[in-house]
């Protein structure tokens, strides 16, 4: 039996594969398998796939097709996925070697869906360390795919939205909403290289605006089979898109940022006009609140300042 099915996305990563992947072949845990999805790659980065597939031909499996983003990526390697556990790691980045196995041992004790870990950024001058498993709410978490272990039974037929940003928060988000059979392991396992362009790294301020229709399908999704909750909702909007997104292209440089962050606000405005009336405003830090009442009444400037000063002060 496959205990874990590790799903790995590649495109233009050539200057990372090897780490990535010599961190899970490396990986204490028996029986599981790796899956590298190349997503019409245009560098060298297939090569490093074949070696590695020569080197260990049972453990990692190898597919190329076009390229459709890493969503379509993701969504391949699930069809061809047969573990009990699904792991996404991005082919960037990397895993502790016993991350997997610590979790997959806490999943079969506690009988658990999911089992998230911490994660560590990594940038050229300095670390920053995230306290995933510590929350009020399972859908305060980092809605990264990546940092967790899913049990493949929970996913059922769900996928990742394809070309579309932040298909992660879409996709984790409606699992989170199907089950509450969820442990946690406060180490730092899953370690993210931010030292490069990605999508929580960017210049696109336009393609930001696929948060809105990602919020709106989990929507959708939940409204469909019975899961919605206004004030999940809310929440949802007032914190991936209030306070996160709009910080996010505020301190890009390009001619679209200042619309974008217009719509964002009129969006806002438009499905959550009282905020503070909602449960999780009076369990939010004050910090989040102030950052989310300046961009709501189109303050963002001022919030950008704030957090510049704060991220200075904190390394």
């Amino acid at each position: 039996m496959i205990k874990i099915s590790v799903i790995v996305p590649v495109y233009n990563v050539e200057k990372y594969l090897v780490k990535c992947l010599d961190s899970l072949v490396n990986q204490t845990l028996d029986n599981i398998e790796i899956i590298v999805v190349n997503d019409g790659s245009p560098d060298n980065s297939q090569k490093i796939i074949d070696k590695y597939v020569m080197k260990y031909p049972k453990l990692i499996k190898a597919y190329i097709k076009e390229n459709g983003g890493q969503g379509s990526a993701r969504n391949l390697g699930l069809k061809h996925a047969k573990g009990e556990y699904i792991s996404f790691v991005d082919s960037d980045d990397w895993l502790d070697v016993n991350a997997l196995e610590d979790m997959y041992n806490l999943a079969k004790k506690n009988v658990s869906d999911v089992v998230i870990c911490d994660m560590v950024d990594h940038f050229e001058d300095h670390e920053l360390y995230h306290n995933c498993t510590k929350y009020n709410s399972v859908f305060e978490v980092t809605p990264s795919a990546c940092n967790k272990i899913f049990k493949k039974s929970v996913i059922s037929n769900l996928e990742f939205i394809p070309k579309v940003w932040y298909e992660d928060f879409n996709f984790t988000t409606k699992v989170l909403l199907n089950t509450d059979k969820i442990s946690c392991i406060s180490k730092g396992y899953y370690h993210c290289n931010c030292g490069h362009v990605s999508t929580m790294n960017n210049n696109n301020s336009l393609k930001n605006l696929d948060m809105i229709e990602v919020i709106e399908d989990i929507k959708k999704y939940a409204k469909k089979n019975k899961k919605y909750d206004e004030n999940l909702i809310s929440y949802l909007i007032f914190e991936h898109i209030l306070v996160t997104s709009i910080n996010r292209v505020a301190v890009q440089n390009n001619k679209d940022r200042n619309m974008v962050i217009n719509k964002f606000i009129c969006y806002c405005r438009d499905n959550i006009n009282n905020y503070k009336k909602y449960d999780f405003y009076n369990n939010m830090s004050r910090n989040r609140k102030i950052i989310g009442f300046l961009n709501y009444h189109k303050l963002w400037r001022l919030s950008k300042f704030i957090l510049k000063v704060k991220s200075i002060i904190s390394r």
